[in-house]
């Protein structure tokens, strides 16, 4: 996890006159949130979670792609959010991959990811799907947030060249392990990924949504050990519309 304070300490203590570039790399500084695990054990009814079984609405119709049902990853309690950020304020968000066990559709296609926001007012109850197989039916545990801050961590997610390529090199190569970047799930903040070479953002109106790590208790592997993320159109989230949901992993 990383605030101001954190990136002004290892901007100054950084190689390559980094200090001098002290603003610049403040000014890409963008709002993150950390998701860890935690310490208690098992699920509660109505928390955010990473895997088992979701709360949804009674009328909710569990989404199939054409191999079979897509599988529940996560849930986050918005209202446990209790910092500012560009998220809805309350209800929850529910998560799910057309994710099987023969690994039918690329992480990469159009839908891949369904995200569903359920307002607080609506009446939620425990969904057990019985069609998934029991292998992809993992027991879950209780997430919490903690606010941050990211930046960059890759060249082609630079777009002004302000960095010569020592100070580049160093911020790519040396911050991301200061901060622990690599083994955090997040929201929002820049996409994390370790085998692209491209920004994987579908473009300027798009922004980040959900970065996940691979976890092996949870049976997510994205990409040989990689990362998913998830994308969403800047104005789409402003208005807490979560219908245009795109992926990628690496």
């Amino acid at each position: 996890m990383m605030d101001l304070p954190k990136l002004e300490k290892i901007m100054k203590e950084a190689k390559y006159n980094l200090a001098k570039k002290e603003a610049y790399l403040k000014s890409l500084a963008i709002s993150s949130i950390t998701i860890t695990r935690k310490n208690e054990q098992g699920e509660n009814f109505g928390v955010s979670k990473l895997g088992g079984d979701p709360e949804v609405p009674t009328n909710f119709e569990w989404p199939r792609h054409e191999f079979g049902d897509y599988r529940f990853i996560a849930q986050f309690n918005l209202s446990e959010i209790t910092f500012p950020s560009p998220l809805p304020k309350t209800g929850m968000l529910s998560i799910f991959v057309a994710d099987d066990e023969d690994q039918n559709i690329f992480w990469g296609a159009d839908e891949y990811a369904k995200v569903f926001y359920f307002k607080e007012d609506e009446e939620l109850q425990t969904y057990i799907n019985t069609n998934i197989t029991p292998s992809l039916r993992i027991f879950g545990f209780p997430i919490q947030f903690e606010q941050s801050i990211d930046i960059p961590h890759r060249p082609e997610l630079f777009k002004e060249k302000e960095l010569n390529k020592r100070q580049l090199s160093y911020v790519c190569d040396k911050v991301p392990s200061l901060i622990r970047k690599g083994g955090y799930n997040y929201l929002l903040g820049y996409p994390y990924y370790n085998s692209l070479a491209y920004d994987p953002r579908k473009g300027k109106e798009w922004v980040s949504l959900l970065t996940l790590l691979s976890i092996r208790s949870l049976e997510w592997n994205w990409h040989d050990g990689g990362y998913l993320m998830l994308f969403i159109e800047k104005d789409k989230l402003a208005k807490g519309d979560f219908s245009n949901i795109k992926t990628d992993a690496g």
